[in-house]
């Protein structure tokens, strides 16, 4: 009788220790895995937000310096290429001198970069983030922004900064004494006027002049002018799909929010 006592105990024991071993690992599991599940959650949030922190900066990137830029080169682009016989030089020269964003140097001298603040979205690129992220459609646009729209106009960028290294070259190979004097002038002007010492238009003027009486100035500012055209409209479709890829991550992080 003892002993069948004895064994019933025994075996009650056993029978708690292992449910208690039981409950044990469960609860353990349970615990690792909720702890996988808030890390996932907390990994999934960083990147979404880190994606979204760069959409606002570029939106900010566009509000304050490139659309306005852009549109002003544009503008006088357009009206070169329509006007260059008809214009009167001295009153150009000085509105298009006067505007913002270096216009008249971009115009001839220079060029406009495009260099979008999207440095953690170039980063999930690069190190192989991207196929981290859950939502497909995300991932799918980012492939789009990066891949087609912002490839499309570095490309066309790039074509305005060849257009620009000949156009220089074909200065330099001019070896004309008159330019040299105007550009050395007009180089002063601009530093004069930069730290505010005076505000003299007189050498913008006499660049278009002279200017307007080659026809390789006259090729320039119109092919330029037409690349501009291509870059504007692939800034338009990059701008579409920054704001589709905006929309997907807030509808995303409200999920875990």
């Amino acid at each position: 009788m003892d002993n069948s006592y004895n064994m019933k105990n025994i075996l009650a024991r056993g029978g708690i220790e292992f449910l208690a071993v039981l409950l044990g690992i469960t609860g353990s599991l349970w615990i690792d895995q909720n702890q996988e599940i808030r890390k996932e959650k907390v990994y999934q949030i960083t990147i979404l937000e880190s994606i979204h922190n760069d959409i606002i900066q570029t939106e900010k990137f566009f509000k304050e310096s490139r659309d306005l830029a852009f549109r002003a080169d544009s503008i006088w682009m357009d009206y070169l290429s329509n006007n260059w016989d008809d214009m009167n030089v001295d009153s150009v020269a000085e509105l298009i001198s006067k505007e913002k964003y270096s216009v008249f140097h971009t115009l001839f001298f220079d060029f406009r970069e495009f260099h979008p603040p999207l440095s953690s979205i170039e980063m999930i690129m690069q190190d192989g983030s991207l196929k981290e992220i859950k939502n497909l459609e995300i991932r799918k646009k980012i492939n789009k922004l990066f891949k087609t729209d912002l490839g499309f106009i570095l490309k066309n960028v790039q074509g305005e900064i060849d257009m620009q290294i000949n156009f220089r070259n074909l200065l330099v190979g001019q070896n004309d004494p008159k330019l040299a004097k105007i550009l050395t002038i007009y180089q002063e002007e601009m530093k004069n006027n930069e730290l505010n010492l005076s505000e003299d238009y007189s050498s913008s003027a006499e660049i278009l002049k002279y200017f307007q009486t080659k026809d390789y100035a006259r090729t320039y500012i119109n092919l330029k002018n037409r690349n501009r055209y291509n870059v504007t409209d692939y800034i338009r479709l990059f701008k579409n799909t920054l704001q589709e890829l905006k929309d997907l991550v807030g509808k995303e992080l409200e999920k875990y929010w």
